[in-house]
C-alpha cells in the first residue's frame, strides 16, 4: 500500500509540473509577441551659418572706486553725536572725534617744561650768542599753550647746537611734536567728500587702538567687479568702452574697462575684469549688466549651450530618422549659446534635450 501511494504522489507531482511548465512557457511567448520597436519624436532645427556679431555680456556687483576703512589708533571716548550710518562728509571735515583731554594737558605741561628751559639759556645766547638770541627770544615767544609748535629755529653753529642738545632743548621740543602727532589722531578727518555706509560704534563707546570703527565712500564713482571666462579675454582691452543695465532700475549706464586681472581664479577658471562708471543715481552693492561689443564672427552658426555634450560633441540627424555624433568646432563659447564652424547649411540637429538619446537611435524629426 505504501509503494502504490508513494507512486500516486509522484505521478501527481509530475502532472503539476508539466501544467505549470505550459503555462510559464505560454507567458513568455506571449510577451515576445507583444515586444515591439517605436521610434520618438524629436524637435529637429536646420544649420544656418550667418556673419554674427559676439556680444559678451559680465555681470557683478557695484564698489566704491574710493573706499576707505576707517580705523582708529588711539584709545578713547568717541565724542561725536553725529557719528551715524548714512552721515555725509566733506573733504578734510572731522569724521569722529575721540576723546584727547589726558593727552592734551599732557601737552601743555611738556610746553610748560620747554619755555622754562628755553628762559633758562636765553641770558648764556645773548652773552655767548649774541647773532642767534633774538631768534630763540621770537620762538619762546610764539609757544602758545594751544597751538602746535612753532618750526624750531635753525642751528648752523656746531657749538651753538652741543649748548641746545646739553640743555635737553631738542629733546623736549620732539617729545612734544611726538605728542601732537598723536593728539592729531584723536580726529579722523575724510580724505575726501564722502558717506559713512557703515558704522561700527556709537558716540560714548570707549574706542580702542586698532579698532575699525566704520566705513567711507565717495558716492557717484564705482567699479564693477565682473569675471570674463578664459574666451571672452580674446574680445576685452583695457579702455573698452561697455554698456551696463539693471534689472530693477530703468536706464543705462556707460563704462570703461579699467583694468584686467592677470590671475585666473582656480575655482571658477575665470578671470576679473574691472568696469569703471560714474552716476550718482547708482549705489554701491548694485548689480548691473554690462555689454561688450567683440568681433564680428564670419560663416558661424549659433546653437544653444545646453544642446553641447561631453567633448564637444552633439547629435545631428542623418537619414532624415538617425541619431549620429558629431564634434563641434566651436568658434566663441557665450553664456547661453556657443558658434560654430564647418558645418553645412542645411544640416538637421536634434534641437532638445533627450537623456536617453545614443548614436544610431531612430527618431521621427519634427521641425519648429
Amino acid at each position: 500500500m505504501k509503494i502504490r501511494r508513494s507512486v500516486i504522489i509522484g505521478i501527481a507531482i509530475l502532472i503539476v509540473g508539466i501544467i505549470l511548465f505550459k503555462i510559464l512557457g505560454g507567458r513568455k511567448t506571449d510577451h515576445k509577441v507583444n515586444t515591439s520597436f517605436q521610434t520618438i519624436n524629436v524637435m529637429t532645427s536646420k544649420i544656418e551659418n550667418q556673419d554674427i556679431p559676439v556680444t559678451i555680456s559680465l555681470s557683478g556687483k557695484l564698489v566704491a572706486r574710493n573706499r576707505i576703512e576707517l580705523i582708529s589708533e588711539v584709545n578713547g571716548i568717541l565724542l561725536s553725536g553725529d557719528y551715524r550710518e548714512g552721515a555725509s562728509f566733506n573733504d578734510g571735515q572731522t569724521i569722529a572725534r575721540i576723546d584727547d583731554s589726558e593727552l592734551a594737558a599732557s601737552i601743555k605741561s611738556s610746553k610748560s617744561q620747554l619755555l622754562n628751559g628755553i628762559a633758562q639759556i636765553l641770558p648764556d645766547l645773548q652773552l655767548d650768542f649774541p647773532s642767534d638770541f633774538p631768534i630763540w627770544q621770537q620762538f619762546h615767544r610764539d609757544i602758545s599753550f594751544d597751538a602746535p609748535l612753532p618750526q624750531l629755529p635753525e642751528v648752523r653753529s656746531e657749538s651753538l647746537k652741543t649748548f641746545l642738545s646739553a640743555r635737553n632743548i631738542y629733546a623736549n621740543y620732539y617729545t612734544i611734536r611726538s605728542q601732537e602727532t598723536r593728539l592729531a589722531k584723536h580726529r579722523i578727518k575724510a580724505p575726501f567728500s564722502g558717506v559713512l555706509v557703515k558704522a561700527d560704534i556709537h558716540p560714548g563707546t570707549l574706542v580702542r587702538a586698532g579698532q575699525p570703527i566704520g566705513t567711507l565712500i565717495q558716492p557717484g564713482t564705482f567699479e564693477l567687479e565682473a569675471s570674463a571666462g578664459l574666451d571672452d579675454l580674446k574680445y576685452i582691452k583695457t579702455g573698452d568702452q561697455v554698456v551696463m543695465k539693471s534689472n530693477e532700475q530703468d536706464g543705462s549706464w556707460k563704462g570703461t574697462i579699467l583694468r584686467i586681472n592677470r590671475s585666473i581664479d582656480a575655482a571658477t577658471q575665470s578671470v576679473k575684469v574691472y568696469i569703471g562708471v560714474s552716476d550718482p543715481s547708482l549705489r554701491e552693492g548694485q548689480y548691473l549688466t554690462a555689454s561688450i561689443n567683440g568681433v564680428t564672427l564670419k560663416s558661424v552658426s549659433r546653437i544653444p549651450r545646453k544642446l553641447v555634450l561631453q567633448n564637444d560633441e552633439m547629435f545631428f540627424v542623418e537619414r532624415d530618422s538617425v541619431l549620429t555624433k558629431k564634434t563641434l568646432n566651436i568658434a566663441y563659447r557665450g553664456a547661453e549659446d556657443v558658434y560654430v564652424k564647418d558645418l553645412a547649411n542645411g544640416q538637421s540637429y536634434l534641437n532638445q534635450v533627450v537623456n536617453s538619446a545614443y548614436e544610431g537611435m531612430i527618431v521621427h524629426p519634427i521641425a519648429p
